[in-house]
């Protein structure tokens, strides 16, 4: 089983592996300020570490490539500014660096949902990796005027033993 994880350009994740938030001392920390209410690095990741043990080794997955369409060109140039790598889960769980694995559900399937300031966001333990859905998803849903642009379409975090997943679990499946 795959995810997909996208890395801005220029990037070294062939060499390094993927990193991590906790990991990645250049991570780009605007959009944690706010949410978080934390001004360091070394602050969001405890801010993280206390929405869930592990959550701050977590990587952003999603099970198919990302769709953009006329309402959501911002995931268009997201898409052309990054590369795409696949994950091999099933290479990560069988040698033991698979933790655990959350899924953040479109928030059209969750109505009832209230942005908090406390919260990272809404997610969901799976008992197992395998439980990722391959339903395709719905691009169709994002939509630049609504903000929140993964907050549309399901998307997985893995919680990685070390925070990185090694090249070798990795293939660069588009980009520069």
């Amino acid at each position: 089983m795959k995810l997909y994880h996208y890395i801005t350009n220029p990037n070294n994740a062939l060499e390094k592996g993927i990193l991590s938030f906790a990991k990645n001392p250049n991570a780009d920390l605007q959009y944690y300020y706010k949410r978080s209410g934390e001004t360091t690095h070394e602050g969001i990741v405890n801010w993280f570490e206390n929405c869930f043990k592990g959550r701050s080794r977590g990587i952003r997955g999603f099970s198919e490539p990302i769709k953009w369409t006329e309402k959501s060109l911002s995931l268009k140039k997201f898409i052309e500014n990054a590369d795409m790598f696949s994950i091999d889960l099933d290479a990560l769980d069988k040698d033991g660096l698979l933790e655990a694995v959350y899924v953040s559900p479109s928030v059209i399937d969750v109505p009832t949902l209230k942005e908090q300031w406390e919260s990272d966001e809404l997610l969901i333990k799976l008992h197992d990796y395998k439980e990722i859905s391959t339903k395709p998803i719905d691009w169709n849903v994002c939509n630049d005027e609504l903000g929140h642009r993964f907050a549309y379409v399901p998307y997985y975090i893995t919680i990685i033993k070390g925070g990185i997943i090694p090249p070798k679990y990795i293939k660069k499946e588009q980009g520069l």
